[in-house]
C-alpha cells in the first residue's frame, strides 16, 4: 500500500482571516497531485474540507457534515473551448462511490500534521 504523507503548505496568506476562516493548505509529499485544504475559525474548528485526487474531490462542509463527491474538468480538458483558459479549474457534482471508495483509502491511510488530523479524521470516519 503506498504511503500518503502530508504537509502544511504555510505562507503569510495562510494565516489571514478572510470572513473568519483561514485556509491551510496541505499537499501530498508522495503524490504532489493530492491536496487537501482546509478553512478553518478563529477556534481552529474545521468549517470546510476539499480532498483533491487524480481530478475527484471529496468534499465536507460543516453545515451539511456529509462528504459530498465532485469531479473538475482538467480530465476532459479541450483545448479549442470557447471561453476557457488552459488551465482553468471547474468543479461538478457527481454521484460516483468508486470516487468516494478510492478518496477514502488515501484518507484512512494519510498521515497528516498532528493539529490537522485530528480535525480531518472525524469527517470520514463519522459519516
Amino acid at each position: 500500500m503506498m504511503e500518503y504523507n502530508f504537509y502544511e503548505i504555510k505562507s503569510q496568506k495562510s494565516k489571514e482571516f478572510v470572513k473568519g476562516l483561514r485556509k491551510v493548505c496541505l499537499v501530498c509529499e508522495n503524490r504532489p497531485d493530492i491536496h487537501c485544504f482546509l478553512w478553518v475559525n478563529q477556534e481552529e474548528k474545521l468549517q470546510h474540507l476539499q480532498f483533491l485526487f487524480d481530478e475527484n474531490l471529496i468534499e465536507w462542509f460543516e453545515e451539511r457534515k456529509e462528504l459530498i463527491t465532485a469531479q473538475t474538468n482538467r480530465k476532459d480538458y479541450t483545448p479549442f473551448q470557447t471561453g476557457v483558459h488552459k488551465g482553468v479549474r471547474t468543479i461538478q457534482s457527481v454521484q460516483n462511490s468508486s470516487i468516494m471508495e478510492e478518496g477514502l483509502e488515501i484518507l484512512k491511510s494519510a498521515q497528516f500534521p498532528d493539529q490537522y488530523g485530528q480535525l480531518i479524521r472525524p469527517t470520514f470516519t463519522e459519516t
